[in-house]
This record gives C-alpha cells, structure tokens and sequence, in this order.
C-alpha cells in the first residue's frame, strides 16, 4: 500500500513538473541587444546621475498585431550588451525604463563617465524621457518605433536637450527572432546616436 501512494505521489509531482515545464516554455520573451560604440575617453573623469522618465501615452510594448503574436507575454525584456565588436553577454530582464536607463548607464560608462549611485548636489544630471516605445507586425512586417529626449541638467536648470527619434523595419520570417533584431537594432542606433560630447560642450560642462 505504501509503495503504491509513493508511486501515486511520484506520478502527481512528474504531471506537475511536466506542466511547469509546459507553462514557463510558452511564455513569449522579447530580446534585445544593445550594441555599444567603440569606447572613448572624451569624457573621463567627469561625473554624472542618470534618471529615467517613462513619459509614454500607452505603457504597453505591443501594438495590436504584436500582442497577436506574443500572446501571454509578460512585460519583461531580456537585456543583453555586447562590447565594441564583442559577442553580447544577458545581464538580466528589465521593464521598459529600467532597460533604457541600463542602456544608457553603459553607454555613459564607454564614453568615460563615471555614473553615480546617487543624486549629488553639484553635480550635473541626465534625464531620460522616454516619448515613444511600440513595437507591432503589420502585414508580416515587424515595426518599432522609439522616442526620447535627452536633458542636461544642472540643480534643476536644463542646460542642454536634444530630442532623439527613430524607426525600424525587418520582414517576419519565422516565429519571433525577427522582432528581437528590428528592437535590438533601434535601441541600439537611438541610444549611440545621442551625440555626447556635443550635449556636453551645450551645455558648457565641457
């Protein structure tokens, strides 16, 4: 009797073992990867804190015809950076602003700046306001479209801002991977087309 409730038992975690399984395989992933410019030293020795503002009309990812596709899809987004002509490496799944704002963190970095943990009176600010961030599949053609604009600051006063905009096209072949290269491809050209060291000579911090 006992061998056969361990057998029993042993049968109820395999069917729910198989069921996780199952579950965390269906769950739709985007993935992007942020490919960072060759690194330079315009910058260094100069400090700075990053802030992100997530100023969208409509918080969602996906417009009508990428929902279609990616179903159950739960919000994150697997982040991977690869170095100046470096394979990339996952450095984990973000939502939306905590992507650009990592984004952005390793971009100031390769420019030589050295990001603080922490607002410091003095120092100077970037904000990040994201506009825009949608992405959708429109007669077998995924688009992604992305906005921001870039502020300068100062103990509240905006020094210097540019306003960056961009979209991107890449016809869908099979199942999703396409839709991961068309987002990584503009998060990357939007993130590296913010001109640094020429928002820091506006600015006069230069």
């Amino acid at each position: 009797m006992r061998r056969k409730n361990q057998m029993i038992i042993r049968g109820l975690l395999s069917v729910l073992l198989a069921v996780f399984v199952v579950s965390c395989a269906s769950i739709p992933e985007l993935k992007v990867l942020y490919k960072l410019p060759a690194p330079s030293n315009d910058l260094k020795g100069k400090k700075i804190f990053l802030a992100v503002e997530d100023a969208r009309k409509t918080k969602e990812l996906f417009d009508e015809g990428a929902k279609q596709e990616f179903g159950n899809y739960i919000g994150n987004i697997s982040l991977s950076v690869a170095r100046y002509n470096e394979t990339g490496f996952k450095i984990g799944p973000f939502q939306l602003p905590a992507m650009v704002k990592e984004g952005f963190k390793k971009r100031l970095e390769n420019a030589g700046l050295e990001v603080l943990s922490e607002r410091s009176h003095g120092e100077p600010q970037m904000l990040i306001v994201i506009n825009r961030f949608i992405l959708d599949l429109v007669d077998r053609t995924w688009i992604v479209k992305m906005s921001y604009e870039a502020k300068l600051m100062k103990d509240g006063a905006i020094l210097a801002a540019h306003i960056i905009e961009g979209e991107a096209e890449r016809v869908k072949v099979i199942g999703r991977g396409d839709a991961d290269k068309v987002t990584g491809e503009i998060f990357t050209d939007m993130i590296n087309r913010l001109d640094l060291l020429r928002l820091f000579r506006q600015a006069k911090l230069f």
